[in-house]
Order: structure tokens, then C-alpha cells, then sequence
């Protein structure tokens, strides 16, 4: 495969792609310059349009007809290429590090050993929370560190399931795993692996009626931020037991008491704090 890289202003790539897109040139990519910012809960971006970025058209033809192809691209966004280079590419499976979580567990694929530890299986298929953020190891370590027997979990923006796996190994009765995108097959699947039954898979935006939940809990999981933790305080406070368990995660330290005080003031006492660099994980107990 051959790669055209062109210099071009990022406001023009949209024009340019839609031109090769009409003369039947799809494989076009590039990076979104991109600022990252903060704001009140945490992380943004913002889009920087006065930039020139590398745009990049890949030719997988014969090399005899490269020029041919460059010189009709050329034409078509009136640029010359500021290089041409082949790359061949290796399709192999992505291998997903193991993660050390502590002295005692570590996530690893399942043609992995490490006989002097308890392995949870897991293969990565591109969800998020794969275990890799500060906040999701920090909170496996705290949850491979507890007792679940007999509990219901409910695990809210599950992603790729991790959390509900080491709750479920920690022996858990029942666990419900809510996203709003369809983890399903990650999730069946990474259970498969660890021989894991009891994990009920959700899918949709539970705020709006589209996934309806039947029961209550010991214990409610939310790992996705101190904005979205205010909008489930309602659902969660339908969905939890009296004297349950509330975990959030996903926080950062310029926001952590304002979040705070908002689930407090729904009638929690925050019992536990976790922190690594910027981010936070508290436990709280149902009043």
C-alpha cells in the first residue's frame, strides 16, 4: 500500500474529501488537530481550524499505476504531495497488555500465565473501559478487594464490561451491566471466558424509558463522570436499597466536592475516597 500525504489547511479537508469522494476515492485519513481543554468535569477538545494538517490518500494498486493515481488526486484538490511512502500493514490482532492490578489479581488474555496470581480473562474488542484509565483500576482494585456474595450490582455505563466481570468473580448473585451503546457481545463474550453466568446485559438510555430494569440493589456502579452522576442521581435512588452502596468514578479533583455535595444532598454519607492523579472514586452509603 502506498500512502499520499498533502499538505492542507484543516478547514479544507471536508472539501477536498468530498471531491475525491465523487471521483470514487475513499480511502482518504487524517488527525484532527485537536487542544485538549478542561471544564467543570473534567476533560474536553476543541477543533483548531487555522492549522495544515498531513492528509493522507492511500493507493493499494499496482506500483505501475501509482503516478497515474497521484496525478489525477493532484488535479482533483489542486495540490502536489509532500511525500509518497509504502507501508505494509500487518492485520494481526490487537494484543491487549496484561494489568497488574495489584499483589494479588491481574487482567489478562486468556494465553497468558501467571501462575503466582488470580487472572481474569479479557480480550479487548473496543469498547470503552478496558481497564486501562486510572479510575477503572483503581476501582477493580477496590472491588477485587471486597466480598460480593449474595449482592446485587448494578453497573451503570458498563462499556466493556470489566467491572461487572470482577464483581461477578467476587461472587456477586446477580449483576446487570447498563450501557447506552450495545456491549452485549463484549461482554457475553469476555464472560464465556471466565465462565460467568450471571451477568444481565442492558442496552439503551435508561433516563428515557428505553431499557427498563426490574429490582433493586446492594450496590450501584457509575464510572462516567461528575456531570453524567448528577443526571442518574434520580434513577439511581429508584434503583438502590436502603443502606446500599454507592460507587462514582470517572472524577476529577477540580470537581470532586461540588459532585460531592450533590449526591450527598440526595441522601448519601461518603464513606470512602480514592485518588490517582487527577481522578477520584468515592464510596457512598445510602442513608
Amino acid at each position: 500500500m502506498f500512502i499520499i500525504t498533502y499538505k492542507i489547511p484543516f478547514q479544507n479537508v471536508d472539501t477536498s474529501i468530498e471531491k475525491l469522494q465523487f471521483n470514487d476515492i475513499f480511502n482518504v485519513f487524517y488527525e484532527s488537530p485537536l487542544e485538549i481543554t478542561t471544564d467543570e468535569f473534567g476533560y474536553g477538545y476543541l477543533e483548531k481550524d487555522d492549522v495544515i494538517i498531513d492528509f493522507k490518500v492511500a493507493f493499494d494498486g499496482d506500483e505501475c499505476n501509482l503516478n497515474e493515481f497521484t496525478n489525477k488526486v493532484n488535479s482533483i484538490i489542486e495540490l502536489t504531495p509532500d511525500n509518497t511512502i509504502e507501508e505494509n500493514y500487518n492485520y494481526e490482532e490487537t494484543h491487549f497488555p496484561a494489568i497488574h492490578i495489584d499483589d494479588t489479581w491481574v487482567i489478562a488474555s486468556p494465553e497468558e500465565d501467571f501462575p503466582e496470581k488470580q487472572k481474569i480473562n479479557f480480550i479487548s474488542q473496543g469498547a470503552f473501559g478496558t481497564g486501562m484509565h486510572e479510575t477503572t483500576q483503581d476501582i477493580l482494585r477496590y472491588i477485587l478487594s471486597q466480598d460480593f456474595s449474595g449482592l446485587d450490582v448494578l453497573d451503570i455505563g458498563t462499556g466493556s464490561g470489566i467491572l461487572s466481570l470482577a464483581t461477578s468473580v467476587k461472587n456477586a448473585k446477580r449483576v446487570c451491566a447498563l450501557d447506552i451503546r450495545d456491549v452485549h457481545e463484549e461482554i457475553e463474550f469476555n464472560s464465556s471466558l471466565n465462565n460467568i453466568t450471571n451477568i444481565e446485559t442492558f442496552v439503551g438510555d435508561a433516563l428515557n424509558n428505553e431499557v427498563i430494569i426490574d429490582g433493586k440493589f446492594d450496590w450501584i456502579y457509575i464510572n462516567i463522570g461528575g456531570e453524567e452522576t448528577e443526571m442518574f442521581m434520580d434513577y439511581i435512588n429508584d434503583h438502590i436499597k436502603e443502606n446500599g452502596k454507592l460507587l462514582v468514578s470517572g472524577l476529577v479533583e477540580w470537581s470532586f466536592n461540588s459532585v460531592k455535595e450533590k449526591v450527598e444532598a440526595k441522601g448519601y454519607v461518603m464513606e470512602h475516597k480514592i485518588q490517582t492523579n487527577e481522578w477520584c472514586t468515592a464510596i457512598f452509603n445510602r442513608k
